[in-house]
């Protein structure tokens, strides 16, 4: 090879190691911490959660959401069952649902953060919804599967507060959990200090879930022989280290050592238990073998308190030492989401039952989730806000058998399969007597399946309704397109070989189908570091 080709092909090598590599999230990083979070909300069953540096609200909004149902009862309002169902053994019987991935059943949500701008969009986020649509039972605007949104079980308030760390907040003292996400790298070396002893010593929360960007990840987006000039970013504003951060906000970016040291002595001090670990693996194959070294692109740590006496005096006792100027924390909202008024009053069993059978004969349903019962509205009203009233009801009632065991069910609680005794024995009066036979169509024959009418016509849930995962729960099936395309008609419910054949063997045909592959959506973490942290945006990391 001539000098100059090798001249050109080391050019051609420099230039690649110059440019940054593509990184990117699937789904994106902020969304990944966020579902950290949550995860673990949902297995400690926090109920009273205070979210430091809030911004926006993005968590809050989402803790505002109610909960589709209670909390399984307690025995006295739904006792065990006398005769337990016949099941694998796999599932338990009533009265627990069986919740693959649980709610959060949150009471009392905060907020706290500095930015105005931002908290105004918090503060319109957990607002109460609006009451400008009619959610009644009996409306004809919501004439669909799911007409119980919006529909809460529990009380919640939220508040609000504008203000900084350093300053107490009394109503901030003994929270069940705190959460700050990406916010002890954006803190003032005046105020860093502060941070563990007000929110471990004063607050000293059950839980403590914290995260930040790890200097460590950011080796990622370069090759190892890259040059200094390939690495985009912002060099340390404090001039203490030759780093480059991911954000210009950043004071500091700790290395994943260096974060394990800090929460190893901050839980030493203030009496916890942490875990430290990291979320975040880039959807791309590091071509040098680097991804095991250097980890997720987050490092999240999980503080979970201990008896440790006099914490709280500790922590005050450092603050005053530390002689910080603090300015009372200012409410700017204090939002109230009132329960239903028949939450936790339900209806007799027997009665919930029959309206079950009475509800699928009107829809022309023989066989319907336990979910898409659910969100009837009048039903989830009925069984007061709790679904294992719904379960028993269909258990115990001889015109409804609970099909949950069976090998298309794959023991799955969204599967859970209602089916009508006997199938659909009464027609249904597709054209009501004040329209007349003016509207009966001139080709339809007595006794044939139904003509093709509108929704309004059919008066009940056809397939025009689309995708029935309203609720979004893991493992529901898509049920979008025409009945025959699941093999059955509404009006060859009940009667035909079809029938025989399900009676025989429990296949309803629905747990076959493809709800799809997540990954095919598009996202907004499908893009470079975006900022150097790989969110949504560089005013939030």
């Amino acid at each position: 090879m001539s000098s100059l080709a090798k001249a050109t092909m080391l050019e051609s090598i420099q230039d690649d190691c110059a440019e940054e590599l593509k990184v990117t999230f699937h789904p994106p990083l902020f969304l990944q911490r966020r579902i950290w979070a949550l995860d673990i909300l949902r297995a400690e069953n926090v109920t009273k959660l205070l979210d430091i540096g809030c911004g926006e609200g993005q968590l809050l909004s989402v803790l505002c959401q109610p909960a589709p149902w209670l909390a399984p009862p307690p025995r006295h309002i739904l006792p065990a069952p006398t005769e337990a169902p016949n099941t694998s053994g796999l599932i338990p019987s009533s009265p627990a649902y069986n919740d693959e991935i649980p709610n959060i059943h949150t009471t009392h949500i905060m907020g706290l953060d500095i930015c105005a701008s931002d908290l105004e969009f918090a503060v319109q986020g957990c607002a109460p919804p609006q009451a400008d649509v009619n959610l009644n039972e009996g409306s004809d605007m919501y004439a669909s599967y799911f007409t119980n949104v919006d529909l809460r079980w529990e009380d919640l308030e939220a508040k609000l507060w504008k203000g900084g760390l350093e300053a107490i907040n009394e109503e901030f003292v003994n929270v069940e959990c705190i959460v700050s996400t990406e916010v002890i790298e954006h803190l003032p070396p005046h105020i860093f200090p502060a941070f563990a002893p007000m929110l471990l010593g004063v607050y000293h929360p059950r839980l403590f879930l914290v995260t930040t960007p790890p200097y460590t990840f950011n080796a990622r987006f370069t090759a190892p022989d890259a040059p200094p000039t390939a690495r985009r970013g912002y060099p340390d504003p404090t001039k203490r280290t030759d780093r480059v951060f991911r954000h210009s906000d950043h004071k500091f970016e700790w290395t994943a050592d260096e974060f394990k040291d800090w929460c190893d002595s901050a839980a030493r001090e203030w009496g916890y238990d942490v875990q430290v670990s990291t979320v975040g693996r880039a959807s791309e194959v590091d071509e040098w073998g680097r991804d095991a070294e250097l980890g997720g692109a987050t490092s999240v740590a999980v503080f979970t308190r201990r008896d440790f006496e006099g914490r709280e005096e500790k922590g005050r006792a450092t603050l005053q030492v530390l002689e910080l100027r603090t300015e009372p924390h200012e409410l700017l909202a204090n939002h109230k989401h009132t329960a239903h008024e028949d939450s936790e009053k339900p209806k007799p069993l027997a009665e919930i039952g029959l309206h079950v059978k009475a509800k699928m004969e009107d829809l022309r349903e023989g066989f319907m989730r336990v979910e898409d019962l659910w969100f009837e509205r009048d039903i989830a009203v009925m069984c007061g806000g709790w679904i294992e009233m719904l379960v028993r009801a269909v258990e115990d009632c001889e015109f409804l058998d609970l099909k949950r065991d069976g090998k298309e069910m794959k023991g799955k609680r969204a599967n859970w399969v209602v089916e009508l005794v006997g199938g659909i024995t009464e027609p249904k009066n597709l054209w009501p007597a004040e329209r007349g036979t003016d509207h009966i169509p001139f080709h339809w024959i007595p006794g044939d399946e139904q003509p093709e009418s509108s929704e309004d016509d059919w008066g009940g849930s056809t397939d025009m309704e689309g995708d029935v995962s309203w609720n979004d729960s893991e493992g529901e099936d898509d049920m979008e397109g025409p009945a025959d395309s699941i093999g059955w008609s509404h009006a060859g419910w009940g009667t035909g070989p079809e029938w025989e054949e399900v009676k025989a063997t429990g296949h309803t045909g629905w747990a076959e189908e493809s709800q799809g592959d997540i990954s095919d959506a598009p996202t907004t973490g499908d893009i470079s570091t975006g900022g150097w942290d790989g969110d949504e945006s560089d005013d939030t990391t």
